[in-house]
This record gives C-alpha cells, sequence and structure tokens, in this order.
C-alpha cells in the first residue's frame, strides 16, 4: 500500500494525521533568533497562536523543510519497508520544498522503491484537501505513480481562499519576499475604508478574489463562496477543509461559519476544521481562515 507524506503546510487535524499514520515533513520556523521545525505538533501551535507570535510585534519568518529533513523522514520509511511512498508539498512557486523533495527522491529511488514527489500547487487548507483526495485513492489501492497522475489532475480543479484581517501585515510579509502585489497605498486605503481581501490560489496562481468591508463581512463572504458551489452542485469531493490562524475553538466565533455548517449539512458535504499551519499563520497574519474546495 502507498504511503502518503505531507509537509507541515498541510492544514488537517492532528489526530488525522495520527490516525493514518502520515508523516510531517517540518518547515522551519524562526522568532527572533529561535528556530524550531513546525511539525504540526498541537501544544505547539496552540503556544504560538495563544502568544500571538504572528502578529505585527514580532519578527517572524517560515522556510522549507531542507533535503537533509526529508532525507531523514525517507529513509526511515524505506528502512521500515514502504516500497511506495507519494510526497506532497507546498506550492512549489511559493517554496523551496518540492524541489528539497524531488532531489531526495531521486537519489532514494532504486529498483525495489518508488518514491513520487508531487507539487500541490496550492497552500494550507488546499494541501489538506488534495491530501484527503489522495487517501481515497490509496483506499483504493492505485500506486504511487496512478495516484501522482490522478492528483496533479483533481489539483488542477481546486480553488482555496483565505480571508485576510491586516492588509499592513499582508503587505509586510510579501515585501519581505520581495513581493509587491501589495503596495503601501494599497494597504492604507484598505485600512483606512475598513476593507479586507479574500486570496483566492488555483493551479493558475493567486489572485484577489473578493474586497469586501469589516472583516466580519470578509469572513461570511469567504463561506459564501463554498456555500454557491455546494448549492450549484459543482464539487468534485464533498468535503472542505477550513482551517484558522489562531485556536480552533476560535472557528466557532467566525461570522458566517455557522451558517455554512448548515448548508454544508444540507448538502452532505463534510467539514474538516484545523489550525492553520504556522507557515499559514505567518504568511496570512492571525485570525486569517482559508477554506478550499474541488469544482467540476
Amino acid at each position: 500500500m502507498v504511503q502518503l507524506v505531507v509537509d507541515s503546510g498541510c492544514d488537517l487535524p492532528d489526530e488525522f494525521l495520527r490516525k493514518y499514520k502520515i508523516p510531517v515533513l517540518p518547515h522551519s520556523v524562526s522568532v527572533g533568533k529561535d528556530q524550531f521545525g513546525d511539525q504540526r505538533n498541537p501544544a505547539q501551535m496552540n503556544h504560538f497562536y495563544s502568544l500571538n507570535l504572528v502578529g505585527r510585534t514580532h519578527q517572524v519568518t517560515s522556510g522549507p523543510a531542507s533535503e537533509e529533513e526529508i532525507d531523514t523522514v525517507l529513509s526511515k520509511l524505506l528502512r521500515e519497508g514502504h516500497k511506495d511512498i507519494v510526497v506532497q508539498t507546498i506550492n512549489g512557486a511559493n517554496s523551496p520544498t518540492y524541489a528539497n523533495a524531488v532531489n531526495v527522491a531521486k537519489r532514494l529511488n532504486n529498483d525495489d522503491a518508488q518514491i513520487s514527489a508531487v507539487d500541490s500547487h496550492t497552500l494550507f487548507s488546499g494541501q489538506g484537501l488534495l491530501a484527503l483526495y489522495t487517501l481515497s485513492l490509496i483506499q483504493k489501492g492505485l500506486s504511487g505513480a496512478q495516484i501522482k497522475s490522478r492528483t496533479e489532475e483533481f489539483g488542477r480543479k481546486m480553488v482555496g481562499y483565505a480571508s485576510v484581517e491586516d492588509v499592513y501585515y499582508l503587505r509586510e510579509r510579501a515585501r519581505q519576499k520581495n513581493e509587491k502585489s501589495v503596495s503601501w497605498i494599497k494597504a492604507f486605503f484598505a485600512r483606512l475604508l475598513d476593507l479586507h481581501p479574500i486570496i483566492s490560489m488555483t493551479y493558475q496562481g493567486s489572485a484577489v478574489a473578493d474586497t469586501v468591508k469589516t472583516y466580519d463581512g470578509c469572513t461570511r463572504r469567504l463561506f459564501q463562496l463554498a456555500e454557491e458551489k455546494m448549492a450549484a452542485g459543482d464539487l468534485l469531493m464533498p468535503a472542505v477543509v477550513v482551517s484558522i490562524a489562531g485556536p480552533l475553538k476560535n472557528l466557532d466565533k467566525v461570522p458566517g461559519f455557522k451558517e455554512f455548517e448548515k448548508v454544508a449539512e444540507k448538502h452532505n458535504v463534510k467539514i474538516y476544521r484545523s489550525v492553520m499551519s504556522l507557515s499559514g499563520g505567518i504568511n496570512l497574519g492571525p485570525n486569517a481562515v482559508a477554506l478550499a474546495v474541488a469544482t467540476k
């Protein structure tokens, strides 16, 4: 049977990852001079978010899973007897993790074992949805090569959305990466007018799907985007992954989420709740909410 591996950008509950024995490649997180590996440990994530370490008052950065760390995880799986491994990573355009996984796979592949690296072309909640789809293929008995092909096709039909509370924060993170998609003047007027963007992420890249007045209005609109697809019968998979850059209990307090749960139940769609990866929280900012669906 195929063994799935994800990186720590993948938004799925820790108990789910443990239930299906899915190893996590750690992205690196730096807070000031301190650095640690993000392995989606619930206590670590709760500590990180409860202290608001992703706030603008802290110098926080994230980095990719290194080749050495990836080699350690995959070599251990090979020693344990796994012969067919699929490694799914965060969007290769945003992080070197995918390229690192490809390099390690080339070194470790042999006549007895095959490692397939898959660029999810998405982020955070989207990675979670792709992992769910991958597990369904594994349970059907497909090989790693078949899964790579099917998941890459599925990935082209996924769309992820994220609501952003603090546009100044988003601009600063983008500036640190030499991205100039959010200018100072845009951030200034967004704050002045209490406007909040909903970022969309597809196979083709990221864009602003909508801009909404007040953050309460922004999160409501975020959930409405998924509700509209449910009502139209457009979902390829009856599942939505929702994550929040904060304690999971806060999701129940997010405007629009309770109504979203009712709509999902009506259409027999399962919601997978997750704390957002530390990489996600660092890049999108505190209280960001993300969701992902796959559409026809």
